[in-house]
């Protein structure tokens, strides 16, 4: 399984579709899919592969989704983007936070390294960056710290810009005005918004 949207914690490499099968993939999250049945279902006779997380080997696993082997085609996609993206339904998380997740990459400094890599060491994803709604926070393999908080746009679109590379064109800009997600706070007092760090 191959998920490139789905979050934080999301799988950061291909997962075999083998159930039980745990991986590393981040810090000391690990991740598996199992095929079982959900209590939803009306029918218990077809399983569906569920992806699930744990943050250590000591923790519970955490369910998040569930995928049947169907074949999805291009217009199944679309009705699913039409939902996810303008259904203002207070059900709908997706239309109610802004969140943007940006994985960092970096060397593996384990045994044996990248093959041909001068430096030793594969490059691999090492932590992440998240906004959510307002806040910035990374995460480098261990403990989530909150970075930043944006109190307006202003500062919002300048974080999209510099941290993620997102570039927003001013229409782009102007379609939260009047949104549940704008971020309609005065500045603080440089702008910076800076949390738990010295301002340079």
């Amino acid at each position: 399984m191959i998920d490139i949207a789905f979050g934080g914690d999301g799988a950061t490499k291909p997962l075999p579709l083998i159930s039980g099968h745990s991986t590393h993939n981040l810090g000391t999250q690990e991740i598996r899919l199992i095929y079982e049945t959900i209590p939803q279902q009306i029918d218990q006779s077809k399983p569906l592969w569920i992806y699930q997380y744990r943050n250590s080997c000591e923790k519970e696993w955490n369910s998040f989704y569930a995928f049947s082997e169907h074949e999805f085609l291009d217009v199944d996609w679309e009705m699913v983007n039409f939902y996810v993206s303008g259904y203002m339904g207070e059900g709908n998380f997706q239309t109610r936070n802004v969140l943007v997740v940006g994985f960092l990459r970096g060397r593996d400094e384990g045994e044996g390294g990248g093959e041909g890599d001068r430096e030793g060491g594969e490059e691999v994803i090492i932590g992440k960056r998240m906004l959510v709604n307002g806040v910035l926070k990374e995460n480098l393999g261990g403990k989530t710290r909150v970075v930043r908080v944006c109190e307006n746009e202003e500062e919002r679109v300048r974080v999209l810009r510099e941290v993620f590379g997102i570039v927003l064109l001013d229409e782009e800009i102007a379609g939260i005005r009047g949104r549940c997600v704008e971020l309609r706070g005065e500045r603080d007092g440089d702008g910076s918004g800076v949390v738990g760090e010295r301002k340079k």
